[in-house]
């Protein structure tokens, strides 16, 4: 008990070097290990308890001096150019929607837009500060939560042209907490497979209301996130056996859904891949795109905004607007910004050592990739699937919120992703980025790695 006490004595000093308070527990764990290995080493060198405690103790070296070289280690570390980019996309959107709100006379949706970005920016921040890895410690609790909440918005929320507002922007929810899910099928095999794919069958059945696009954009994220698993190797199958598993129930999906079409979705979803047949946005868009400038106004002088539904011009069609009277200029600066952002997001999302930092920040990022390239395509004429929303930059009250309480999820990984390297150890002892190592009998500490 007294050399127990040595050695908590040991880690309380050391922790009360590191600021990093959530650091504490994984740090004190991993140091304690390596006190009590070196010790059992002494132990079979014929030494007593007593001794090979205080002898293991000596060689990890002065607790002062391990804890403060370990706090410039670890520390919370902002990822700054998601969050620049991040506020980037809002204010460029604000300015964007300010522009058009004059033009037309709508400064209430400007006020209301600049409203739901403040609350956005909160719920971001919140989910700054949360610990990203409760999704991996309660992922049941997260998901069913999140089902009864969606049942509860089903039955309760207003419906708008036979769909349900907020269940198709509550849908952007359901692929992270997905995550959680694929996590607790580590090492499942095939059954794990098939149980992941259930799992998300079933928002796909309660949101069936949300409108046949949203539930495309929700599915397609959902195969690229399983794919992604086993790809990584989690479900411990044969890659190849597992992908035309995975394949052939997408299939039997896809063709369940086209049977549940009715004659109007089966129109349009000829409509989009049949350039002969179009609708009145389709040849509107058509017609804009024909006739738009690099830079400037269109150059058939007329004003198409008269024939764009003035409720869409800054929600499903502010792309195609800005080109008509702005220029192609403008489509390629924002396109550029939102490229910039994929592709930092992803970077840091793939280079995640721990698999569960890597699903939520994947699921994160594919999740908002999506909903540009469904934004894009259908403001470029290919309106198979209808647009939900330009992340950060279209007008949208709850779809605003959502995204950026996503990305502060994201940023979260980020920030304590280094805790998670081995998904529930600190990464201190593995053979690439060591920072505890024997070398001829000695410890070494390296507190330049990261």
């Amino acid at each position: 008990m007294e050399q127990s006490n040595k050695i908590k004595e040991y880690l309380e000093t050391v922790c009360e070097q590191i600021r990093w308070k959530k650091a504490h527990g994984i740090i004190s764990e991993e140091i304690e290990n390596h006190i009590i290995d070196q010790k059992n080493a002494f132990l079979d060198d014929g030494l007593d308890d007593e001794t090979a405690t205080a002898k293991a103790i000596l060689e990890m070296g002065d607790p002062v001096t391990i804890g403060t070289g370990l706090d410039g280690v670890y520390r919370p570390k902002p990822e700054w150019g998601i969050i620049i980019l991040t506020s980037v996309m809002l204010l460029l959107g604000i300015v964007i929607r300010a522009f058009i709100t004059y033009d037309y006379q709508m400064s209430w949706k400007l006020i209301n837009g600049i409203v739901y970005t403040l609350i956005g920016v909160a719920f971001m921040t919140i989910a700054y500060f949360l610990d990203f890895s409760i999704i991996g410690k309660y992922p049941k609790t997260i998901y069913f939560g999140l089902i009864i909440t969606t049942i509860g918005i089903v039955i309760l929320g207003r419906t708008i042209r036979g769909q349900n507002f907020y269940v198709k922007f509550i849908m952007l929810l359901f692929p992270t907490a997905l995550t959680g899910i694929l996590y607790t099928m580590r090492s499942k095999g095939y059954w794990g497979i098939i149980l992941s794919g259930v799992y998300c069958i079933i928002p796909g059945i309660i949101c069936f209301k949300a409108g046949l696009s949203s539930l495309a954009l929700y599915f397609i994220t959902c195969f690229i996130l399983i794919i992604f698993a086993i790809i990584k190797g989690w479900f411990n199958v044969k890659k190849i056996n597992a992908l035309l598993l995975v394949c052939i129930l997408t299939v039997i999906l896809s063709i369940v859904i086209l049977v549940s079409m009715n004659g109007y979705q089966l129109d349009r979803l000829k409509g989009a891949f049949d350039p002969t047949v179009g609708g009145y946005m389709k040849n509107i868009v058509k017609k804009i795109t024909e006739n738009a400038q690099f830079i400037g106004n269109n150059t058939y002088g007329i004003d198409t905004s008269n024939l764009i539904e003035l409720e869409y011009i800054d929600t499903d069609y502010l792309l195609i607007h800005l080109i008509d009277k702005i220029g192609w200029i403008s489509f390629i600066v924002i396109m550029l910004i939102i490229l910039a952002f994929i592709i930092r997001s992803l970077k840091f999302s793939l280079t995640q050592k721990g698999v569960l930092g890597g699903l939520v920040s994947f699921s994160v990022i594919i999740n908002f990739t999506m909903q540009v390239l469904v934004y894009v395509a259908n403001n470029l004429g290919f309106q198979l699937i209808a647009p939900l929303t330009l992340p950060l930059i279209s007008y949208g009250g709850i779809g605003t919120i959502i995204n950026m309480f996503l990305i502060g999820i994201m940023l979260s990984v980020y920030k304590s992703g280094i805790l998670y390297k081995n998904d529930n150890k600190l990464d201190i002892s593995s053979n690439k980025n060591k920072i505890f190592q024997f070398i001829d009998g000695k410890l070494i500490i390296d507190f330049n790695r990261r």
